[in-house]
């Protein structure tokens, strides 16, 4: 067991790219410590050696906070526009600093303006974010007595530093970052598998309350693996752009398709679980589906480790045994005529079968990706765009910025409750009299998110992690006194802070409020005397950020959830439409067809995420609490039952002569659009097609499409269901608003 755990150690410090991340700052951190270290002077710089490395360090910091994974060409952009933007602001910081209202404008209308980068790209919202933290950090090493150009120099120098060591280690690594999303898109799986075990199984999945658990906690696994699909997706797509014939990017993209097509059948819901007791006594018979689950989420697991160590995946023997068995084990039940099973039940469960078999292929295929011919990529050419001048592009960007506003989107919401807020701890700063007030910004800054869920969660993690930072910080203080020693413990202090701020907020700000404590005892010596107001300061900042999230544009996610609600139906829609050509011209996994299903389980997500956040909220803001809770059931179980007809999607002989199968195709394709039509329904509830229909189709439909027939029936009378709940989900939000 210790070495295994050693291993496991191990592999984190080689593999993780947040340690890695660490690493890179440590390096970079390393080199910017020279000119003290060695007593250089940089030429033109008045500033002492000592606060040179300072502010050389806090741009690593700076930059490293809002690093970009992208290719090498658009790295060097992205670098390029954070060297102009730290430049800036941190030159209005030095010019205005010594001019409380003058710099109280600058701050509101820099702050402002860097927030709304955010409408032109995730990118940008790094940008603004870093721009507004370099003026802080401006702040912090602000001094009165030398010239204003020397710290945005030195800070952008710092900045460089490590944007030059993180195009170094692109270089050096190229797919280290693809292969981690990858691992942990396997690892998502693997947990959705053993989650989905348990609907099988002898206690969770025999009561209504625990299979509703279930379905909860797959929607809500459904988050990352949507999130680590997207950025693999994203992170091929911008290498291909560069050059499409790598060998290695080939094989990891062959890795994602593998994985998409095992999220979408694993997604896949072939019969209502809630009758599998019902139709099927035998407990021992269904162990065989819990232990093929469990042993299919094993090997996803394996699968996912191979990717991140760059080995080749070992497909598990006894797979092959447990899929042999249960295949048997249904075959002898089924002819058993004193035991005869249920015939939808038997349809059902035998779909299942076929399914788990399915994503079992697809597992063995991964085992053989290295030895077979991989099929060529193909990248479309970007259409010739007509050459833009810099005015122009400068016009594009207002007139995005405009179209945020006048719309009031979350990026303009944010934007002013960001500006407004610093204005505001940069008073309290000036009446309270706080020589440190630019923690209070910081608070701000880094607490203030633009969901209230997300907020609330960073007010208690950046209060605890400030205080045990404290406690931490002060014996290392206290009997530390070597300037070399405690340079070690800053960089140290900032490579753990990189190692865990992308899985543990809370224990990274214990990280960065060392760093801070020593930044000051070594420019100072006051590292002790400052701790508490670095605590007043922090409780302060988390105060000021609860209080704008609640009263400045409060965007509270119930409102948001009928509109989800409804893109997720319309993505659905465009989903069901695909794999219905499919029935009757034969499967193919085109760009269209791959970008629909994404987008609809991507809508599911949001929607899952959005109602998960509802659960942070004040009570008072959770009136629709209930319903948004089964509508997210429902919509959960509308995307498993179109996976389903997706995953047995196949050309039908004679397609076109079963006149019934086409109707429902049809009718249930415009079922699902229709509920989307609450507004205008008054109370009604609109459909096209009823039970009885389905009955009849089911007993006049030849054997190998009675399932496809059940699956149009679920889907059809889950979309109904919305209907339902999204109407009473509006009628309570119209009262709710009329009241006010």
């Amino acid at each position: 067991m210790i070495s295994g755990a050693i291993r496991a150690h191990a592999r984190k410090l080689i593999s993780d790219s947040s340690v890695l991340s660490g690493l890179r700052v440590l390096l970079a951190m390393s080199f910017t410590f020279i000119p003290s270290l060695f007593s250089l002077q940089i030429p033109f710089l008045e500033q002492g050696s000592l606060y040179i490395s300072i502010s050389l360090c806090l741009g690593v910091m700076a930059s490293a906070i809002v690093e970009v994974d992208d290719n090498v060409k658009n790295k060097q952009k992205f670098i390029g526009i954070i060297l102009i933007c730290f430049f800036i602001a941190s030159s209005s910081v030095e010019l205005l600093f010594d001019s409380p209202f003058l710099f109280a404008l600058g701050l509101f209308t820099s702050s402002f303006v860097f927030m709304m980068f955010a409408v032109l790209g995730t990118h940008y919202n790094k940008v603004g974010f870093g721009a507004l933290l370099i003026a802080m950090y401006t702040m912090i090493g602000h001094q009165p007595d030398i010239a204003w150009y020397e710290q945005p120099i030195t800070l952008t120098l710092g900045a460089l530093c490590y944007g030059e060591f993180s195009i170094l280690w692109h270089f050096l690594t190229p797919y280290h970052a693809l292969r981690e999303h990858l691992a942990q898109l396997l690892f998502s799986l693997s947990r959705y598998h053993r989650q989905k075990a348990a609907l099988f199984s002898e206690f969770e999945g025999r009561s209504k309350k625990g299979r509703f658990n279930i379905r909860q906690q797959l929607a809500g696994i459904n988050i990352p693996i949507v999130s680590r699909l997207s950025l693999a997706s994203l992170f091929i797509r911008s290498r291909l752009k560069i050059n499409h014939k790598q060998k290695n990017l080939q094989i990891l993209n062959q890795y994602l398709m593998i994985a998409e097509k095992i999220h979408e059948r694993i997604s896949a819901s072939q019969f209502l679980y809630s009758n599998l007791e019902q139709s099927f006594k035998r407990e021992q018979f269904l162990e065989g589906y819990y232990q093929l689950l469990l042993q299919l989420s094993d090997d996803c697991y394996q699968l996912g480790l191979a990717i991140n160590d760059n080995k080749i995946y070992q497909h598990s023997r006894r797979l092959k045994w447990t899929i042999k068995a249960l295949e048997d084990q249904l075959f002898r039940v089924e002819n058993r005529t004193c035991e005869a099973m249920d015939g939808e039940g038997s349809i059902g469960l035998h779909a299942i079968f076929s399914n788990l078999k399915e994503i079992n292929a697809l597992l063995l295929h991964a085992s053989n990706i290295e030895t077979i011919e991989l099929p060529k990529i193909i990248v479309k050419k970007e259409s010739k765009k007509k050459t833009i001048s810099f005015w122009g592009e400068i016009g594009l960007i207002i007139s995005n910025i405009k179209q945020a506003i006048i719309a009031r989107s979350t990026v303009y919401t944010h934007a002013v409750r960001i500006s407004i807020s610093l204005v505001i701890a940069y008073g309290l700063q000036l009446a309270l009299q706080l020589d440190h007030g630019f923690w209070l910004l910081l608070t701000v800054l880094f607490v203030c998110q633009p969901s209230f869920s997300e907020t609330r969660k960073r007010l208690t993690q950046r209060t605890l992690g400030t205080f045990f930072g404290i406690l931490l910080g002060y014996p290392i203080l206290l009997y530390v006194d070597s300037l070399f020693v405690q340079v070690l413990f800053l960089i140290a202090s900032a490579f753990l802070f990189f190692s865990y701020l992308g899985t543990n907020y809370g224990l990274s700000v214990v990280f960065i409020t060392l760093f801070v404590m020593f930044i000051f005892n070594i420019l100072t010596g006051t590292g002790i005397e400052i701790m508490p107001y670095r605590l007043l300061e922090t409780f302060l900042g988390c105060l000021l950020s609860f209080l704008a999230i609640t009263f400045i544009f409060p965007d509270w996610q119930s409102n948001h959830a009928p509109l989800l609600v409804k893109h997720l139906l319309k993505e659905s829609k465009l989903y069901f439409t695909h794999i219905a050509a499919q029935y009757q011209f034969g499967t193919n996994e085109s760009s269209a067809f791959t970008k629909a299903r994404f987008d609809t389980f991507q809508a599911n997500a949001q929607l899952t995420s959005a109602w998960k956040s509802m659960l942070f909220e004040p009570t008072s803001k959770q009136k629709v609490n209930e319903e948004v809770n089964a509508l997210v059931n429902r919509c959960d179980a509308l995307v498993s039952y179109i996976a389903a007809l997706s995953s047995h999607r196949r050309q039908i002989e004679n397609f076109e002569n079963n006149n019934p199968l086409n109707q429902l195709l049809k009718d249930t394709e415009k079922q699902i659009p229709l509920a989307r039509c609450s507004n205008s329904n008054e109370g009604k509830i609109i459909s096209v097609i009823s039970s009885q229909e389905f009955e009849i189709h089911k007993q006049t439909q030849p054997a190998d499409t009675v399932l496809i027939v059940e699956q149009l029936r679920l889907i059809a009378f889950t979309a109904l269901d919305i209907q339902v709940l999204l109407q009473e989900v509006e009628r309570i939000l119209k009262e709710t608003k009329s009241a006010k």
